[in-house]
């Protein structure tokens, strides 16, 4: 993946539609065996949440292909929504990011947390990052990334 083709640009009011459809694209295929897709529910948790937190689009050659949410305090850095068109994931694009994800935690010296639904096989390329399980509930992993912990020693870790 060229990552000069990818970019971020802020959300509008008028994303609102494809921030939802990227999320249902990339989520339900984890969240119907769980809980069952209600699409009123669903419109509707995800009109609460946009109007407490918006993601910021990823585009590919000026092409909306995702969403991530990153939520920064002076503690942490919090990973929140963070979805791909199903055609656009496995291509580079989710390590690009957390490349950057990582890169901004450890020159600020801060953890970065995430959940993820434990069905979810995303959950490898955070551990890759260096993130770790520090907790779970009955249907996600928590998980966390203290800072300067490096891509290679966590690619060295697993292969031992």
């Amino acid at each position: 993946m060229d990552s000069t083709l990818l970019a971020l640009r802020a959300t509008h009011e008028e994303d609102r539609s494809f921030c939802y459809a990227v999320k249902k694209a990339a989520l339900r295929s984890y969240v119907e065996p769980i809980w069952g897709w209600n699409e009123h529910e669903q419109i509707e948790f995800h009109r609460k949440d946009w109007n407490i937190q918006k993601p910021e689009i990823i585009t590919l050659e000026d092409r909306d292909v995702g969403t991530i949410e990153v939520i920064r305090s002076n503690r942490e850095l919090h990973l929140g929504e963070f979805y791909l068109f199903p055609e656009f994931q496995k291509q580079g694009i989710g390590s690009h990011f957390m490349d950057r994800l990582a890169q901004e935690a450890d020159s600020k010296h801060l953890s970065t947390k995430l959940e993820v639904i434990k069905a979810n096989p995303v959950k490898s390329l955070y551990l890759r990052y260096g993130f770790e399980v520090t907790g779970e509930t009955k249907t996600h992993f928590l998980m966390k990334r203290d800072p300067n912990k490096s891509k290679q020693a966590t690619l060295r870790k697993l292969s031992d």
